[in-house]
Order: C-alpha cells, then structure tokens, then sequence
C-alpha cells in the first residue's frame, strides 16, 4: 500500500534537508496532512509515529539509486548518492515499519515496546567510563553549578536542564560550552551515586 503521506514529506525534504522524526510529525500535523487517528493519545501517537516512519522507507526506496535517505529518530536527511552510504539489505526497523499489519498494533503491544525501549534504556550506561570526582574537584563544580554540598539527584537534573537549555546549540548556546556542562553533568551524576 503506498502512503498518501510521502509526497508531503518530500515536499517538506525539498524545503529543509534536514529533520527529525517529531518536528516532521508535528509539521505534517500543522499542514493538516496528519488527523487524529485513535481516541487513545497514545495508540494515535504510534500511529502517527507509525505514518510518518513508514513513508519515510517508501520515499527511501523510491528515491535510490540518485539520491539517499537517511533515516534515523533524531536526525532524517536527504543527501546526494555520492556522500551516503548505501541502504543495509536488512534493517529491521524498516522491515517493521514497511509491515501494514504493525499499524493496528494494540494498547498492550504498545505498552510492551515502550517497556523494552526503557528498559534498554536504562541498561545503557551514559557514565562507562566517567569516574567520580576527587573531592576537591567535585566541590568546585558544585560551586560552579550552584549546587548544595549534599545535593539530591533532582537538584542535580533540575540544574542539568537549565544549563542545557541556556547553553543548547539549538537555542543559541555554545556547543563547546554545552559539550562541557554535558561532562560535568556526568561526573556530578557519578560522584551523585
């Protein structure tokens, strides 16, 4: 079945290369090409999801060999030939999503996946590697963060997202001084532990 969303999603590829998976929802969403789709929120955002991924592997087949469709949850490209790499012959997530019958997936097939995605989540370890601080060092980053001397986890991520939204490259910030809280927020997690 062809997707009647991948003629837009070209159009909006046209106008901007470059995209990630919920603005170009939420653009396909504002040009009233998307309509809600389930009276659950959360079964109408799988199937919005579900919508947008799926024209994305038709437009990715129709387009090659001249051009190249990258596609990944944050970062969804259209580049020429000559500087992609060419299509894996299995991806499971394209076979899942090209799959029509994983569109009426049910209430509790969703709650599985999301389960398994936070569960491999919260099994990736962002701190491999990052030790805790000596102890004169972790005092002057918690001065420097303008953090307790005992502070809590919460205190450490409420302050962690109001650097990363002052210093976000997307917001105008600095990408080397957002890189830099990125790893002093990593070692005040591991000293937190």
């Amino acid at each position: 079945m062809v997707n009647p969303l991948i003629d837009e999603i070209f159009y909006l590829l046209l106008e901007q290369a470059t995209w990630k998976v919920h603005t170009l929802a939420s653009a396909l969403s504002e040009l009233g090409k998307i309509e809600q789709l389930d009276n659950d929120p959360q079964k109408d955002l799988f199937k919005r999801n579900f919508l947008v991924m799926n024209g994305l592997y038709q437009l990715q087949a129709q387009l090659a060999p001249e051009q190249q469709l990258q596609i990944a949850s944050l970062h969804i490209e259209l580049v020429s030939k000559q500087t992609g790499n060419a299509l894996e012959s299995h991806d499971p997530l394209r076979d899942y999503y090209l799959d029509w019958q994983n569109f009426d997936t049910t209430s509790d097939e969703i709650d599985a996946l999301l389960t398994d995605f936070w569960q491999r989540f919260s099994s990736f370890s962002p701190n491999k590697g990052i030790h805790s601080l000596p102890q004169q060092q972790l005092l002057e980053l918690q001065q420097a963060w303008q953090l307790p001397t005992d502070f809590s986890e919460k205190q450490l991520q409420k302050r962690w997202r109001q650097l990363a939204l002052k210093h976000h490259p997307d917001r105008q910030g600095c990408a080397i001084e957002f890189k830099k809280i990125q790893l002093e927020y990593e070692q005040l997690k591991a000293s937190c532990s």
